[in-house]
């Protein structure tokens, strides 16, 4: 009975999107392993000449989240808002067991597999062409789906951002992700379990065409995982290509960091064009991202009456007040440092009273952001964005 009035569901779904109602996404569960749904996340474009080629991907945050009854949520990257409708893909996000449900590397890769056969079993009502498929994934996710690409002789294609492909030779001191403590939670003790659930020990016959985005200064996963790991697939006999920003951490595909953003979304079109086999071009793409992102470029007219107020992100709240003076608080714990600033045109600088950190700001041409950019060493990576709170 569950499985029809699921059936029912997805028909639903379906039927108001191709009725022009349509809702953007078409959420459904996949599998239930174990007594978890498996949630999966669909995103059709809105017109289509035939039939479409699909693309799985595989979301990241460490492995992390999930408890005794849910799984985490399926989700899509940044970059389907640009590319589903333009190229006409189908973008697939899959879900999967992390250490929250007690899991490990092994059901994640079991969950992943079964909602892959259960998006086949359903290709005609999503007309949908199976014979060409993709893979992607972010951080955490990366690792999986550069596995589950090496699965399936259909799969044309592999986008890793900022992952993780060999957990055999890793360090802590060069990417903090996985640690110790995440491996023995997600089953990954052994060389033996991180040789299985390394994509660069396990790379099939003629790999998938891979794209690799990274930046230089990563501190969760080195950029040198993307290098080795394309040098890897060359000489499998397969094409490879890394895209590294300079001076960005662990965000490839953020669009509060335009230029980054540009270029890596761009770059996974032309790897669609050529996997896919579309007959497309970048012309109307290249024109939409320009209009999109207009906004989230720096401003050069940075004045007082544009800082003066609070920014806040997450818990973090940061506030200028008159004659270069404000502070930083934590919201939760109300913890202050005062600070004082000092602005030209192009950027935001504040020195932080009894410490040596200096950080620095773009205010956005929309004025309702400020990207604060982070020191490390001789490294300097775009991080955190902070929203203007209403005076």
């Amino acid at each position: 009975m569950k499985r029809i009035t699921k059936l029912i569901l997805v028909l639903l779904a379906c039927y108001s999107f191709l009725d022009g109602t349509a809702q953007k996404y078409i959420d459904t569960t996949a599998i239930q392993p174990d007594g978890y749904d498996i949630p999966i996340r669909i995103k059709l474009p809105k017109k289509t000449t035939g039939k479409n080629p699909v693309y799985f991907f595989v979301h990241g945050g460490g492995w992390n989240g999930g408890d005794a009854k849910n799984v985490p949520p399926a989700r899509l990257h940044n970059d389907v808002n640009y590319l589903a409708d333009q190229l006409e893909v189908i973008y697939v996000g899959l879900a999967y067991r992390c250490k929250g449900n007690y899991a490990t590397f092994s059901d994640a890769i079991e969950d992943l597999e079964a909602s892959v056969q259960w998006f086949f079993d359903n290709a005609d009502t999503y007309n949908a062409d199976i014979t060409r498929i993709g893979f992607g994934g972010a951080s955490a996710g990366s690792t999986l789906a550069a596995i589950m690409a090496q699965k399936y002789e259909n799969c044309k294609l592999l986008v890793g951002a900022e992952g993780m492909y060999n957990l055999v030779e890793h360090s802590e001191e060069r990417s903090m992700f996985p640690n110790q403590k995440a491996r023995k939670a997600f089953g990954l003790v052994t060389k033996e379990e991180s040789k299985k659930a390394s994509a660069y020990y396990n790379l099939r016959v003629k790999p998938p065409i891979t794209l690799l985005l990274h930046g230089d200064a990563d501190v969760l996963c080195h950029y040198t995982q993307s290098i080795k790991f394309a040098e890897k697939i060359k000489f499998q006999g397969g094409e490879a290509k890394v895209v590294l920003h300079k001076e960005i951490n662990h965000t490839t595909l953020n669009p509060s960091i335009p230029d980054v953003f540009k270029e890596s979304i761009l770059e996974i079109a032309v790897l669609f064009i050529d996997g896919f086999k579309l007959n497309k071009n970048t012309n109307s793409l290249k024109a939409l991202l320009d209009k999109r992102l207009k906004n989230q470029y720096a401003s050069s007219e940075i004045n007082e009456s544009k800082l003066l107020g609070s920014w806040t992100r997450l818990q973090t709240k940061v506030v200028f007040k008159k004659n270069g003076k404000g502070f930083t608080e934590n919201i939760k714990t109300k913890k202050r440092h005062e600070f004082n600033y000092s602005f030209t045109n192009d950027d935001i600088k504040i020195d932080i009273t009894n410490s040596s950190k200096v950080k620095t700001f773009k205010l956005k041409k929309n004025t309702n952001f400020i990207c604060e950019h982070i020191k490390e060493g001789k490294r300097i990576h775009r991080r955190f964005l902070y929203k203007k709170q209403k005076s």
